[in-house]
């Protein structure tokens, strides 16, 4: 299964069943690269021989996500062309905080399996800081969901909710840089998202996570799943933070 999905991402989409229409511009967006990646960590944890087959794709997906970081380093952008450069219209301007943020600790393993200090710094200030700055909601806390690099009007409806994954995320990815790089900064961050998230998603009275904010913080829907809002995000969040944590505390 996985070597047919390397097929269709690397050779051939056709068969995702997903038409081409005319006239759309070729994009690669930064889901595809990274969710490989996630794959080949997966795969390669605990088999060696798998680990080694997929050596050269490894480093082929980083490689496809750090070139998302586009306008001279200082911004990560959803979509970009197949060739790695900007595209034009709302499509080229879109950014996502959350899968800029799930993408750094995607790369952050990456370069842990490389022994690649540089690049972890690297990963730190472009996956990491940069799509937090820009992302965080100054005026009531939170992350945007959607943003648009230039400033304009994002075309998604629900752009400026705050939703549990990107939070999710947000910690596990500030949490496993302070514990690869010993830097506060990113404990003090993972304690701000952390205090949000708790504060806002979680449900004191019936347990589980909401899904939905408005922008000010206040529940837009009360479902705790859906077609959507799966069992991932959240356990797999409390469970790495969790385990990262009794590391640190065994340091």
């Amino acid at each position: 299964m996985m070597d047919q999905i390397v097929h269709w991402v690397r050779k051939d989409p056709s068969g995702l069943g997903r038409p081409w229409l005319p006239g759309a511009p070729a994009s690669e967006s930064m889901a595809v690269p990274m969710m490989l990646l996630n794959l080949v960590e997966q795969l390669g944890e605990a088999d060696k021989e798998m680990a080694s087959k997929y050596a050269e794709l490894d480093d082929w997906c980083a490689q496809r996500i750090l070139q998302h970081v586009q306008r001279d380093g200082q911004a990560v952008l959803e979509n970009v062309s197949e060739d790695g450069k900007e595209l034009p219209g709302c499509l080229g301007r879109h950014q996502n905080a959350g899968h800029a943020l799930e993408a750094g600790w995607f790369l952050l393993r990456h370069a842990t399996r490389k022994g690649d200090p540089e690049l972890r710094a690297h990963i730190i200030d472009k996956f990491l800081l940069l799509p937090f700055r820009s992302g965080w909601d100054p005026d009531h806390g939170g992350l945007l969901y959607f943003q648009d690099v230039d400033g304009l009007c994002p075309t998604q409806l629900e752009w400026a909710m705050k939703l549990w994954w990107p939070h999710s995320e947000a910690m596990i990815a500030f949490l496993m840089g302070y514990s690869d790089s010993g830097d506060p900064a990113l404990l003090h961050l993972f304690y701000q998202v952390a205090e949000y998230t708790f504060r806002r998603f979680r449900d004191p009275e019936h347990g589980e996570w909401f899904g939905y904010l408005n922008r000010d913080g206040s529940v837009a829907l009360t479902i705790k799943g859906g077609p959507f809002k799966g069992c991932f995000h959240v356990p797999r969040c409390l469970a790495m933070c969790e385990e990262m944590l009794a590391a640190l505390l065994s340091r």
